[in-house]
């Protein structure tokens, strides 16, 4: 019965494009109906589809074809767990992208199949109504900074707080502070998405954490609370960074930084960026929550010269 239900399955898919695998299709269809119901397989379809490929793979190794003959049985039980596996891997990826977005699970970022919204790109959220086109560098203006401001290499960061890459690419950078140290600079620029609610709500309210100097306290705060930000919770990360709130609070609901995020964003779109999180490495630009190993090839580049 075994090979049975791997046949059933496989003449079923060749079944549609050869009449020949129809007929193989319907016996295997009658062996499994009879042995699910406990009556015996009357047309023996197993021992004569062991036969015919026996027979067809002793022409190219005896070898192969004595080895396939001994242990039918076994390899066709590996066929049946193999294909059960995938049936439950299958169901496994589509709930997690029903309920997650990527059939990976919850905190995964990975390339999924099943997410149309990672097809086509490295990684990275898009822009509405952008195309992927040549970058242009951009300047660090006068935004947030980790590292040295005279720094040999500068890595200027366009990102949005509610992008999924952008917080991917948080563990790169700060593995890259902790790797050169004072050897480079690190820019944070604001670049909120359409797409993603909020977006420049928490962009806005970073800005005004820097007003406390606290602004990469506020911010990393923004990225471990990503996928349960509001408006209260805005709010209430200012207490938990040890903001006076009084302050926060006055200068974000009357959204002083407003203008300051918007200009951030038209220095994106004039670089043309297209997706978050995009770097431009002294001038170099990546798309992307790119490897360590990336990043780290091209510093060493910039700090060759």
């Amino acid at each position: 019965m075994v090979f049975c239900i791997v046949a059933l399955i496989v003449f079923g898919i060749m079944g549609i494009f050869s009449a020949k695998y129809r007929t193989y299709f319907k016996e295997a269809l009658r062996c499994v109906g009879r042995q699910m119901t406990l009556r015996k397989c009357d047309t023996n379809f197993d021992n004569k589809m062991k036969s015919k490929i026996s027979a067809k793979l002793m022409k190219k190794s005896p070898l192969a074809a004595k080895f396939i003959y001994k242990r039918f049985s076994w390899i066709s039980w590996a066929f049946v767990l193999l294909m059960f596996w995938s049936i439950i891997s299958i169901g496994i990826g589509a709930y997690n992208t029903v309920v997650y977005g990527n059939c990976n699970g919850e905190e995964s970022t990975d390339f999924c199949l099943f997410n149309p919204e990672m097809t086509g790109n490295s990684g990275h959220s898009m822009h509405e109504g952008l195309e992927k086109k040549d970058l242009i560098p951009a300047s660090a203006d006068d935004d947030p900074f980790l590292g040295e401001e005279d720094a040999k290499v500068t890595i200027i960061e366009f990102g949005c707080f509610r992008c999924k890459y952008t917080k991917k690419a948080e563990e790169t950078m700060k593995k890259l502070l902790e790797k050169y140290g004072d050897k480079i600079k690190i820019v944070f620029r604001n670049f909120p998405l359409p797409s993603h609610d909020l977006s420049r709500e928490t962009a806005e309210a970073a800005e005004c954490a820097k007003e406390q100097d606290k602004y990469w306290e506020y911010h990393d705060k923004l990225f471990e609370n990503q996928k349960t930000i509001s408006l209260e919770k805005i709010k209430s990360i200012a207490g938990e960074v040890d903001l006076n709130q009084e302050k926060f609070n006055e200068c974000f609901d009357s959204r002083k930084y407003q203008q300051e995020v918007e200009k951030d964003h038209q220095d994106g779109l004039k670089s043309g960026i297209y997706g978050t999180p995009t770097f431009f490495i002294n001038g170099r630009p990546l798309v992307g929550p790119r490897t360590f190993e990336e990043f780290v090839q091209i510093i060493d580049e910039e700090l060759a010269k």
